[in-house]
């Protein structure tokens, strides 16, 4: 399990170092390091671009129905970036589209406001919201939940400010890939065309060892610009774990029972700053002295493993990044191969391609917003259950299609044993069915119905049930020791009556499940019964 893990971690920082190792010493005159630190630190603009997934099929003869169905959809997949709008840092907008190969195209507006994000997609009866910050503050027990409003406002700007040091301390010491060329040439951009210069990269899976080797020895190397780092993130932190301190303090005391050591270290962030500088550097130079024999040992365990797959020729990086005479990146070309070996079979591999160009930059630029004035679901406050989830949809909309028809997010398979004996024998609290004397089957219907996500309530002086699907819209009303039950308002003739049992009310199986939008198969042999709702 250990080596499973290692191997998993080893296979992410190996596809996050092809994705951000893209050649930051200068060529040619052209410092695309700085480049990437100047489009970083863009206060306003606006962009657009696109971002599309293709599956690369594989042999699907072992795959069963659904899952062929499953690829077929998702094929292909291109959210389009139609128009980007950053205010600023804090207030962004975004109109675009979900391309789907069976669906076409689904649109979207996405308004971001510090941490909340509103999102109108086709098809949604009002905009979704989702506030991050409230949400985490509404979490007992979790670590910003015990933060102040003004911590928590001062913990993200000093986040923000420290993404540049992060970036230019990991620029200033990746190094350049083997395939990196620089040309001048003109480009469009927004419609205008422009002279610029053109970095062309291509990173291989078996350039990357190497290439994590030579940028972990320059981090050991860089002795001020780590020192520098952590002394920002120190002044990031430090605040923070102090409140958590006060929130939760130790068992039996407060926080000025802790170690004198622990606090010595928070108190004094010279001697922070060197303690944490000289641990990282010991596990570097460990990681870096045994690493070839780690490598081969990870690669030679599992010969046919994700690692080995990521780490060969057929794992492709291909970026153009266009370059203004301001050291302004306008416009970038990805495309992005990956084999897989560890998933379902049917699938060999999934190619990505991306792209984007940037105008306006750090000019006036208003987001567009999104009108809320018929209200909103948040989606903190909602339900979030795949049965119910859909009924903030309409149901002629394309999203809900999509959900429900082709991904089945609401698909239902119930298996359940007939029991024998009818109803005298039936135990309190099992979900079985049973023959009554009409030769009818019966079934728990709170069971059922709750399984299928509708909501089920008993007035105990009517001695009626009341199943409400809301997505079937179906209000079902039924009374005990009756024939005669009520959809939607209308009568409708059951089989046989609604029974109490051992406190358990139970109602005949064909009726609920076909009212819940249900088909009920039975199996002679086995005794028992499938009820499905695709």
């Amino acid at each position: 399990m250990q080596r499973k893990r290692f191997t998993w971690w080893i296979s992410t920082a190996l596809v996050i170092m092809l994705l951000a190792l893209t050649g930051c010493q200068a060529v040619q005159g052209l410092d695309l390091g700085q480049a990437i630190q100047n489009s970083a630190s863009i206060q306003s603009a606006e962009s657009k671009g696109s971002l599309e997934m293709d599956i690369i099929t594989g042999n699907t003869d072992g795959l069963s129905a659904d899952e062929k169905r499953l690829i077929d959809i998702l094929h292909h997949v291109k959210l389009e970036l139609k128009s980007i709008k950053m205010q600023d840092k804090q207030h962004i907008s975004v109109d675009g589209a979900l391309t789907l190969y069976s669906k076409g195209s689904i649109p979207f507006q996405l308004n971001v406001n510090g941490t909340k994000f509103t999102i109108q997609i086709e098809g949604a009866k009002k905009p979704l919201v989702f506030d991050l910050m409230a949400a985490q503050a509404g979490l007992a027990g979790s670590p910003s939940a015990a933060l102040s409003s003004d911590l928590q406002q001062q913990l993200f700007k000093k986040a923000e400010e420290l993404l540049p040091a992060l970036l230019k301390f990991f620029l200033t010491n990746a190094p350049n890939p083997e395939h990196f060329s620089v040309s001048s040439v003109s480009e469009p951009v927004n419609g205008e065309t422009l002279s610029m210069q053109k970095a062309h990269i291509e990173i291989k899976g078996n350039e990357l060892v190497g290439l994590l080797k030579t940028f972990l020895t320059n981090i050991l190397a860089d002795e001020k610009g780590m020192k520098e780092l952590i002394g920002q993130l120190y002044d990031v932190l430090v605040p923070v774990i102090k409140e958590q301190m006060k929130a939760f303090p130790p068992k039996g005391g407060s926080s000025s029972e802790l170690p004198d050591l622990m606090m010595a270290y928070l108190d004094n962030k010279t001697l922070a700053v060197e303690f944490a500088y000289t641990t990282i550097q010991q596990f570097l130079r460990k990681a870096l002295d045994d690493w070839d024999k780690n490598m081969n040992d990870t690669l030679s365990s599992a010969p046919d493993s994700q690692v080995k797959a990521l780490l060969s020729d057929k794992t492709v990086l291909k970026t153009d990044f266009f370059i203004d005479t301001d050291k302004q990146i306008r416009k970038v070309n990805a495309e992005l191969t990956l084999p897989l070996t560890e998933v379902s079979a049917g699938v060999s591999g999934l190619k990505f391609t991306y792209t984007n160009e940037i105008w306006n930059i750090n000019k006036p630029v208003t987001a567009s917003a999104i009108d809320t004035s018929g209200g909103v679901l948040d989606l903190s406050k909602i339900s979030t259950n795949n049965n119910t989830f859909l009924k903030y949809f309409n149901k002629d909309s394309k999203f809900y299609s999509f959900l429900r028809d082709d991904l089945k997010i609401a698909k239902k398979d119930i298996h359940l044993l007939i029991s024998q004996g009818g109803a005298d024998n039936y135990e309190f609290d099992s979900s079985h069915p049973f023959i009554n004397e009409d030769q009818v089957s019966m079934v728990p219907v709170r069971f059922l119905s709750e399984r299928l996500g509708a909501q089920v309530k008993w007035n105990a002086d009517s001695k009626q049930i009341t199943v409400k699907d809301e997505l079937n819209d179906k209000t079902i009303i039924l009374t005990l020791n009756s024939k005669t039950a009520s959809v939607n308002g209308s009568p409708v003739q059951l089989e046989s009556t609604p029974v109490l049992k051992n406190g358990t009310t139970f109602v005949p199986l064909r009726f609920i499940a076909e009212q819940l939008g249900c088909k009920v198969g039975f199996d002679n042999k086995t005794s028992s019964v499938t009820i499905t709702r695709e």
